[in-house]
């Protein structure tokens, strides 16, 4: 009977972390099953893409998460933050409370325990930068990664002089920020919501959209890739495509075009539009598309995809009932 009910409950969709919740209260044994980590880790297996839990956007005061599923984070606005990034289940942003133009905190911080963890302070001029966060695992499947080792990287184009452009890596696991890496490049500047990660290599946007700046974080080096002419000036996404490779999306004749140009590990294609109706989510793989609020945001948006299920108490003496307790992916 035991593998029939987990034969039922694995199949919940994972964007309704609600129902596990409220499946896991109904008594101990589905408590248990629910909350052991047999379970949750097949229910990633059986669902291998992490939904969409929400999105997050900047306001004047701080960062707003805004549910896109029934998951409700712990603290849904983070006064004094920036949004920068979002990945594996866990979310980058900068404090922008107390620092100088120069000094910089970075924050990483998971939305479903609500853990955070503060970086050390990097010093650069944040004028024409971007950032992000990724799993620091080798070989790593994503679908229980949220608790271990994670790189930030930062990217700087100087634009005091001769253009060039410098990356600075935090490893989670060395606690420090590593020596800057540099390449040149022409007269552009870094967008910083503009950032895509395909296979082992972060990709950077420029503002004129003539070139792509590719870090590869295996062999921990920078280069830059040319448009072609036709793609100067438009306004592009950079994103891994559904066949895994880079590439951008962009607006022709209120069409969306789609750009891919290389081979790489599966990946997600869904983006963000904003419309005289409201903003809209377009899944380029099933070719959906929904509303989902009204507001605009100057800096754009950041998806937040994670699974979500939960993590509760059961005494193992005695007739208590199960708590919930934080949730956990």
């Amino acid at each position: 009977m035991e593998e029939l009910v987990e034969e039922v409950l694995v199949r919940i969709p994972p964007d309704d972390p609600a129902s596990l919740v409220r499946a896991a209260l109904v008594c101990k044994r589905w408590c248990r099953l629910i909350s052991g980590a047999s379970f949750r880790r097949r229910f990633r297996e059986l669902h291998p893409t992490p939904p969409m839990l929400g999105f997050l956007y900047d306001r004047y005061s701080g960062v707003d998460f805004v549910p896109a599923s029934s998951f409700r984070p712990p603290h849904a606005f983070r006064e004094d933050w920036r949004m920068l990034d979002a990945r594996h289940g866990r979310v980058l942003v900068m404090n922008v409370g107390s620092f100088s133009l120069m000094d910089t905190e970075f924050i990483v911080w998971d939305p479903v325990t609500d853990g955070l963890q503060k970086l050390p302070i990097l010093e650069f001029r944040r004028s024409s930068w971007s950032a992000a966060l990724l799993c620091a695992t080798a070989g790593c499947d994503h679908l229980d990664c949220r608790g271990g080792p994670f790189l930030v990287v930062v990217v700087v184009t100087d634009v005091s002089g001769q253009r060039r452009t410098s990356a600075y890596t935090y490893s989670s696991e060395q606690g420090a920020w590593s020596e800057p890496i540099t390449v040149q490049h022409h007269n552009d500047c870094i967008l910083r919501l503009h950032r895509a990660l395909v296979g082992n290599a972060l990709y950077f946007n420029y503002e004129l959209n003539t070139e792509i700046l590719e870090y590869d974080l295996g062999r921990r080096e920078l280069s830059i890739i040319n448009l072609p002419s036709k793609f100067h000036g438009w306004h592009i996404v950079l994103m891994e495509a559904e066949d895994g490779r880079l590439g951008f999306a962009t607006i022709q004749e209120s069409k969306i075009s789609v750009w891919s140009r290389e081979s790489g590990p599966d990946g997600v294609s869904v983006i963000f539009m904003w419309t005289d109706d409201g903003l809209f989510t377009i899944d380029l793989k099933s070719n959906q598309f929904k509303r989902i609020g009204e507001f605009i945001s100057n800096f754009g948006v950041v998806p937040y995809t994670s699974f979500c299920t939960p993590a509760l108490s059961v005494a193992s003496m005695g007739d208590e009932e199960p708590r919930a307790d934080a949730s956990s992916a």
